[in-house]
């Protein structure tokens, strides 16, 4: 029997583990106590938030570079979940409902995919209230960092 606990981390809390914020201690605690999972959409939100902080001046390139490399190197070890037309419909559904962006929705619903396959709760972490107040609303078990 699996005994597993399971937690997804949606980007705005991820990238607390890499870049020092609120809630970026938090972060790093969580990350240690579960086993993780998030979207394969996670990198690709991952980079283009860190980009826009090193175009601002937020982040040197130097720890631009690192942060990259160290976010490429830490996904390996997360669970993703694909981006199906099952996790699209769902998504469809959260937007229609609540009030999400359409990246927030996929979180969501792939977490609660997730859940329905390994069939036992998985905690949702993020750091967007509108977000965290979606997927509880969903029914996922959520934890607000920040």
């Amino acid at each position: 029997m699996n005994l597993r606990h399971f937690a997804y981390f949606d980007t705005s809390t991820w990238l607390k583990i890499y870049f020092l914020e609120k809630g970026s201690e938090q972060a790093r605690v969580l990350a240690t106590g579960y086993s993780l999972v998030s979207s394969v959409i996670l990198l690709t939100e991952c980079f283009s938030a860190l980009s826009r902080k090193k175009k601002s001046g937020e982040i040197k390139a130097a720890a631009f570079k690192r942060i990259i490399e160290n976010l490429r190197e830490d996904a390996g070890a997360l669970e993703m979940v694909q981006v199906t037309p099952r996790v699209l419909t769902m998504s469809q559904h959260i937007v229609l409902a609540s009030t999400v962006r359409t990246l927030d929705a996929i979180h969501i619903a792939s977490a609660l995919l997730f859940e329905k396959t390994m069939g036992k709760p998985i905690v949702f972490i993020s750091s967007d209230l509108r977000q965290a107040k979606s997927a509880e609303g969903q029914g996922l078990k959520t934890i607000l960092v920040g």
